[in-house]
């Protein structure tokens, strides 16, 4: 009975050590409503939501085909990394056809694009075509972040009226973003890219940006050494019992 005790506790203690070690933290997150730590731009506004309204990186027309990038530190090489942040776009994005393409892209140092597609916001659609009343496409939706083909405009917009604001990494159906580390410091770098040859009028905004990970030093898969002593507590433990009965 002691041996059987033994085991359970042994086994209980190598679990215990798994869950733990791939628990994860949150190492980065930011509403922008008092800061914009971490990242290349600090131009910030008030935009309108359905609650009213919150601050957002980028305000209103701050990131014209132009970027902004979030530096990460002290990272795990190895360990997979998770993102979710609100976008949201505004102004005459044409998605593929005429006076574009527009895009909108997110690029990881270590991963490369995570989001990189066409985006429409005529609004609303032809409800015989599926398409923009301008006939325009978009190769943007939530199971195509790196680009699909023939999408309505504004479809995976969680917040459709207005300016559509698209939800990465978080709610149902939406985007699940990662990435692997390869090297203790991260880049991420949001970008619109608008081809029109006129002045550009598309513009992007982002919020709630939060990246959790594994945390500094942490194991996020179980290593074989681990696999293989809990195997070792399993196959005593049924032998203890053979001998038992």
């Amino acid at each position: 009975m002691r041996i059987v005790k033994f085991y359970y506790l042994y086994i209980f203690s190598i679990l215990t050590v798994m869950s733990f070690t791939t628990s994860a933290t949150i190492i980065y997150s930011n509403d922008f409503e008092t800061n914009t730590n971490g990242f290349s731009t600090t131009g910030r506004g008030f935009l309108p939501n359905g609650s009213g309204g919150s601050n957002w990186l980028g305000g209103y027309r701050e990131l014209s085909n132009a970027s902004t990038s979030l530096t990460l530190t002290g990272l795990t090489v190895g360990a997979v990394y998770d993102l979710a942040f609100d976008l949201r776009l505004g102004g005459s994005w044409d998605g593929s056809g005429s006076f574009g393409p527009d895009y909108f892209r997110l690029n990881s140092s270590s991963a490369g694009y995570l989001v990189n597609a066409t985006f429409v916001n005529d609004f609303p659609q032809d409800p015989v075509t599926g398409l923009g009343i301008s006939g325009k496409i978009q190769s943007y939706s939530d199971a195509t972040p790196l680009g699909g083909t023939g999408f309505a405009g504004r479809t995976g917009a969680d917040v459709a009226t207005g300016e559509p604001i698209y939800y990465f990494g978080r709610g149902a159906g939406n985007p699940l973003l990662s990435f692997t580390a390869l090297s203790t410091t991260e880049i991420l770098t949001f970008s619109s890219v608008d081809a029109q040859l006129f002045t550009p009028d598309e513009y992007f905004s982002i919020d709630n940006v939060v990246v959790k990970g594994p945390g500094a030093n942490a194991t996020t898969v179980p290593e074989p050494a681990t696999l293989a002593l809990v195997s070792m507590g399993l196959f005593g433990l049924g032998f203890n019992r053979r001998k038992r009965f």
